[in-house]
This record gives C-alpha cells, sequence and structure tokens, in this order.
C-alpha cells in the first residue's frame, strides 16, 4: 500500500524530500495502529487519530510542529484512500491540528545571549536557577512564581497548575529546561525545611514554616546576576516578554 501510496504523491508534484517525509510518518503509524489493535491498517477514522495524537504528546513527548507534520501526512493518506476509492471520507481537518502561535518579538525582549549568560551565572545555586528558570521559559510572574506549593508541581505529568491574576486557574508545561531545573531542586529542597508547603524556601524558612517568600526575591535575584550582563531596565515582567518572544519556543527545540 505504501508504494502506491508513494506513486499517488509522485503523481500529485510533491516533492521527493516531502513524500519521503510522509512516507515514514505514515508508517510508522501503521506500526502504531498494529502495536495497538492487533490488525493491519486499512481505514482511517477520526478516533484513532486523536488517540494517535495523545500518544505522541504525552507518551513520547513530541513537539507541536512535529505532531502537527504527522497530522499532514496522514491527511495525505486519507486523501490517498479517498481518490483510490478506498475510503468514502476524509476524517483529518484543521480543527485537529494544534495550534501553534505565531511569533511576536516586543521591542524590549532581551538579547537572547544575555538571558544565557543571566541564567548561567546562577549555576551554581539550584534554587536561584529554577526561579530564573521558571520566570524566563516558563512565563511565570513573581508572585506567581513564590506562591507556588509543592502539591501544584506535578513533574511527571509536565505541569505545574498555577492560580494566577484574579485567581484564574491554567496549567502551565513544564519544558526540558524546567524539568531539569526544578528536579535539581527538589532534590536539594528534600534538606531544607519540610513544613513549609511551598516550592521555594529560604535560608529563614524554619521561621516562616507556612509562608511563601516575598516576591521581591525575584527582583534582588536579577540585581544580583545581572552585575556583569547588565540587561537594561531588568526586571520580572521583561523576563515575561523574553519568553513570549524566544524563549516560548527555543525551550521545545
Amino acid at each position: 500500500m505504501l508504494e502506491r501510496f508513494k506513486k499517488y504523491m509522485i503523481d500529485n508534484k510533491l516533492s521527493e524530500n516531502t513524500y519521503n517525509s510522509y512516507l515514514l510518518d505514515v508508517n510508522k503509524y501503521m506500526n502504531y495502529y498494529y502495536d495497538s489493535y492487533g490488525e493491519t491498517l486499512v481505514k482511517l477514522n477520526s478516533s484513532d487519530i486523536q488517540s494517535y495524537k495523545s500518544y505522541l504528546k504525552n507518551n513520547i513527548n513530541q513537539k507541536p510542529t512535529t505532531i502537527n507534520r504527522n497530522l499532514n501526512a496522514l491527511k495525505k493518506y486519507n486523501e490517498f484512500l479517498v481518490d483510490t476509492g478506498i475510503q468514502c471520507d476524509i476524517v483529518i481537518d484543521k480543527r485537529d491540528y494544534i495550534k501553534i502561535p505565531t511569533i511576536f518579538v516586543k521591542e524590549d525582549a532581551p538579547d537572547e545571549k544575555d538571558i544565557n549568560k543571566l541564567i548561567h551565572k546562577t549555576a551554581e545555586n539550584k534554587r536561584d536557577n529554577c526561579i530564573l528558570i521558571l520566570a524566563t521559559y516558563g512565563g511565570l510572574r513573581a508572585n506567581e512564581i513564590v506562591n507556588i506549593k509543592l502539591t501544584q508541581i506535578h513533574l511527571e505529568e509536565r505541569f505545574i497548575a498555577i492560580i494566577g491574576k484574579g485567581e484564574k486557574y491554567r496549567e502551565v508545561t513544564i519544558n526540558d529546561k524546567m524539568y531539569r531545573a526544578i528536579k535539581d531542586y527538589l532534590e536539594e529542597r528534600e534538606m531544607c525545611n519540610q513544613e513549609n508547603p511551598y516550592l521555594f524556601v529560604g535560608k529563614k524558612s524554619k521561621y516562616y514554616k507556612n509562608k511563601p517568600l516575598s516576591r521581591n526575591v525575584v527582583n534582588r535575584l536579577l540585581e544580583k546576576y545581572n552585575t556583569d550582563v547588565n540587561i537594561k531596565d531588568l526586571h520580572p515582567h521583561l523576563l515575561r516578554h523574553f519568553y513570549s518572544s524566544i524563549a516560548y519556543y527555543k525551550a521545545r527545540l
């Protein structure tokens, strides 16, 4: 069937790189289908496609762009099945694709190299490193960071449950950079005050058993580590500008 699909794509003037990529992705789906259902793929259906999307996202942590590429291949295969009379309907449409925001670079966003230098300077302090990573690559506000409780961290499920402005709930994806920073800090955190429910604790945490750090801690960290980097007008919200412009995409590479 794949040879017929290949000829179909060649006849429809797809480039060699494109049809070879589609063949690999469709073959991967066929293997997934056989492993999942114990039978050879004949037709596509919407329910199976949704399950496959979930598998790509949650089981093997594929990026949205990669998932959408797989859907492109399956949609083309769907068209092939319809055009050859094997299937009657197209089961993949634009609603199945993962929406990826258009990159919009804010004019005051810090330079990426300067941000890398800033974070590099925190390498010896796992807590400080984790705080700045969450601000930079998670897009979290200073107040949100210091108020994260240990119970809000779902490391293996890859999300943080955040209560933001106006008590609005949202789930922030833990990307690879955040995962490493949180995991490293949690190992160190186990030796700190266990009675404090908050993720981040300070040296005086034993005197503040049930209280979070002050949001000013984030500002002080930026002042401390920015001495040699000298990012102009550096403040927590500026890191959110960097996140919305660059970091969100870089963290998924």
